[in-house]
């Protein structure tokens, strides 16, 4: 019996010993980078502002969006690897960064909005809206894992040729 017992206390304490960052996988829908839609140029540099739900608003500028629907608002998944008792991850809280990803063209992304968290609480609480955010997710434990929605302001240089312009951004996790 002690000799079972001190079996498994090895194969917990090698477990605990792997990589953790590999465990935890994040996936967003829809995977390709948010565009606004067809927008005719402004001479003034333009804010829209896409809503968690897809609804897009001009804050301010003279840029045009030429279609009045909505866009498909992120969603973003954190979830464990298979093995997640390897690396404690189910067992450990996660910190969830957001950064937007310049450089790509005329549009870019100036501030982030979260809400509408499933499958986990805020530790320490909900995320204030800002250019990066960055909060922390209480335990997903076993076969579980945390989605929540993504709205963003967005920024359109003034005088930016007419047309579709992605803006991206990174999510990155870790285990804490």
């Amino acid at each position: 019996m002690m000799r079972h017992l001190l079996g498994v206390l090895a194969l917990f304490f090698t477990f605990l010993a792997s990589p953790a960052a590999a465990q935890l996988d994040v996936s967003r829908s829809p995977a390709e980078a948010p565009t606004l839609g067809r927008t005719i140029r402004g001479q003034s540099p333009t804010i829209f502002s896409v809503s968690t739900s897809g609804v897009v608003s001009r804050i301010s500028g003279d840029a045009i969006r030429l279609s009045t629907a909505t866009v498909r608002a992120p969603t973003i998944a954190v979830t464990c690897g298979a093995n997640s008792l390897a690396s404690l991850c189910a067992l450990r809280a996660i910190r969830v960064t957001i950064t937007p990803i310049g450089g790509q063209g005329p549009a870019t992304i100036t501030r982030f909005r979260v809400s509408n968290l499933r499958g986990t609480t805020y530790l320490g609480g909900s995320p204030s809206e800002g250019a990066t955010v960055s909060f922390e997710l209480y335990p997903l434990g076993l076969f579980r894992d945390a989605t929540f929605d993504l709205g963003m302001d967005v920024r359109l240089n003034g005088a930016a040729p007419g047309g579709e312009h992605p803006f991206d951004y990174l999510v990155t996790v870790q285990l804490l």
